[in-house]
């Protein structure tokens, strides 16, 4: 019996010594590089002492992280839950490991009252230049976001990231531990080789460690500016499979960026004093390199934001030997809404690939779509199992499909262009 007591009390001092690695981005930071290097090399970190939590991730790899491991969604918001946080503890000490590691960009803004009620924590944070970080911020606006926009000029550039790690170093000090980013300043070029030699892996370990496969990659600009059109059209469940597409383009321009020079010239300006002062308020590693970086850039591969029809051309040809079927809904969805602007030359590429008579469906083939597909109705007598439906639930989807914005008028609209392109032909 006292061997079990000891036991049990030896157990629940390995507990309360327990350490805590959160690394909280900031978001645009390769986060879900370093994410999904972790989750697949739980076993790994294991034999290292670190205990990494499992996490789901989406079919590009991205992932929120261990956010929902330790907060509790809440009335539109979310709250800390220490339970958790414990049972997280004890698990570590169960896979005889001395370090939890959680990650997260959603850590960003919510870290103090994290880090303000556990013992024996750190955090991890990358710093990354303004400049870049507020054009990578446009770029994903139009790859994941719906931006149909040109980017803007920014007067003064959003400087609320090193802000927040400015007041995160005053009040953490050496919790917190910041880091240069910039793919010249790696270990090995790689993010994920950089952070792992801060949980404090072994170096000679880290430097055989593969740390090349992408995720989240960037888009080319052609590939950017044709996602920034079909933006415009409502895609339905035709965006993600565009996306995961598109991110494999690679013929074509993949270093640009649209900062003009003079634009360019006043960014740096600004991205070098408020770098400078986070560095002198709290020095972080390679900070001074980061700064030279930022000082020594010239401006180049400067774009303007179009594309010609060749181009278009490509990346939707590129679209179709990936998957004409897409394709062909991408075309189905902008021709059901006609009240869109054509915008050359991407409405002429799409038309010379897809014409109308091989994207829109024959009238059967619309009810059905716009009634099973768009609002989940299946009519009774049809193969599909479960399908009969109460005479109420038929008059709703009948008047979502009358106040849709681009239904039956639309349709009919498309192939009445179609019996006069005939006509005209024969």
């Amino acid at each position: 019996m006292y061997c079990v007591a000891l036991a049990v009390k030896c157990l629940e001092v390995f507990i309360n010594t327990v350490n805590l690695i959160i690394h909280i981005g900031p978001p645009k930071t390769g986060t879900s590089a370093i994410q999904k290097w972790l989750k697949d090399n739980i076993e790994f970190l294991r034999t290292h002492g670190i205990y990494y939590p499992q996490h789901t991730e989406d079919s590009n790899g991205i992932s929120s992280g261990n956010f929902l491991s330790v907060f509790d969604p809440l009335k539109g918001d979310y709250k800390l839950n220490l339970q958790r946080i414990e049972a997280l503890k004890n698990k570590t000490a169960e896979n005889n490991c001395h370090t939890l590691l959680l990650s997260s960009e959603f850590f960003f803004h919510r870290l103090l009252p994290l880090v303000n009620k556990l013992p024996n924590v750190s955090c991890i944070a990358y710093v990354r230049n303004p400049a870049e970080l507020h054009e990578s911020h446009y770029n994903q606006s139009v790859k994941r976001h719906g931006n149909v926009a040109t980017i803007k000029r920014a007067d003064s550039l959003p400087m609320n990231t090193l802000k927040v790690l400015g007041d995160y170093a005053s009040k953490l000090g050496e919790r917190l531990i910041l880091r240069a980013y910039h793919e010249d300043l790696f270990l090995n070029n790689s993010i994920v080789s950089d952070f792992l030699t801060v949980i404090n892996l072994p170096a000679d370990e880290v430097a055989n460690i593969n740390c090349t496969k992408r995720i989240n990659t960037s888009y080319t600009l052609e590939a950017l500016e044709v996602k920034r059109w079909f933006n415009r059209y409502e895609l339905g469940n035709n965006s993600n499979p565009l996306d995961r597409i598109l991110q494999s383009y690679s013929n074509g321009v993949t270093r640009f960026t649209f900062v003009g020079k003079h634009q360019f010239n006043d960014y740096k300006r600004q991205s070098l004093k408020w770098l400078g002062q986070l560095y002198e308020q709290a020095p972080f590693a390679n900070g001074d390199k980061l700064l030279k970086a930022v000082h020594d850039q010239e401006h180049q591969n400067f774009y303007k934001q179009e594309i010609s029809m060749a181009q278009c051309d490509s990346v939707l040809r590129y679209i179709a030997s990936e998957n004409m079927a897409l394709l062909t809904n991408l075309a189905l969805c902008v021709y059901a809404q006609p009240n869109i602007e054509d915008k050359a030359p991407f409405t002429d590429a799409l038309f010379k690939l897809v014409p109308p008579s091989a994207a829109v469906p024959n009238m059967l083939q619309y009810i059905r779509r716009a009634f099973v597909n768009s609002y989940s109705y299946t009519f009774v007598g049809c193969d599909d199992s479960n399908c009969k439906q109460d005479t109420s639930k038929f008059r709703v989807g009948v008047n979502r499909l009358l106040k849709k914005q681009f239904s039956l008028v639309a349709y009919l609209k498309v192939r009445f262009l179609l019996l006069s392109l005939k006509a005209q032909s024969s």
